[in-house]
């Protein structure tokens, strides 16, 4: 995303959750033409680039990524900032209220059963935090950006 919008849930830096096609998305009525309320999927995209890069060794490709691998990593840090973990809460009602891989109403419960308040930091989501800036340290570090690399190994740590 290049804006913040809290009925699609976007923010600069964050990497789309779906999109979906339809009447009621083209006339706004829902969230989903372009949404956003996804914390696994910018962490997420940063790890398959990297694996990506990893495995082929093909920089013109992530060339060609790096200025929204580095949006990307900018706003799980900010996003991160006031707690360390990577959190979500719907900014609308309207919104999926579990924003993980597991997105139905009731996946995420209290051991009672209760569906807890926001913000949720779901575990999973802290080890693609985790692998994302481990590899974006290991790209930083090819592409001479050593301070970079630096800040992203210390956020992995």
């Amino acid at each position: 995303a290049t804006e913040t919008s809290p009925f699609s849930d976007s923010e600069p830096g964050k990497i789309m959750h779906e999109t979906r096609k339809g009447e009621m998305a083209a006339l706004s009525e829902l969230p989903f033409g372009r949404y956003y309320g996804g914390v696994d999927t910018t962490p997420l995209y940063i790890h398959l680039a990297c694996a990506y890069a990893d495995r082929t060794g093909d920089t013109a490709f992530i060339d060609g990524l790096w200025p929204s691998l580095c949006a990307a990593a900018e706003w799980i840090e900010t996003a991160s900032r006031s707690t360390g973990f990577l959190t979500y809460q719907r900014a609308a009602e309207s919104g999926l209220a579990n924003q993980g891989w597991k997105d139905s109403f009731d996946s995420v419960f209290h051991a009672d059963g209760r569906i807890p308040k926001g913000p949720i930091a779901l575990v999973e989501v802290q080890g693609y935090v985790f692998a994302a800036f481990q590899g974006l340290a290991k790209l930083a570090r090819l592409r001479g950006e050593e301070e970079r690399a630096e800040n992203w190994e210390m956020r992995a740590d």
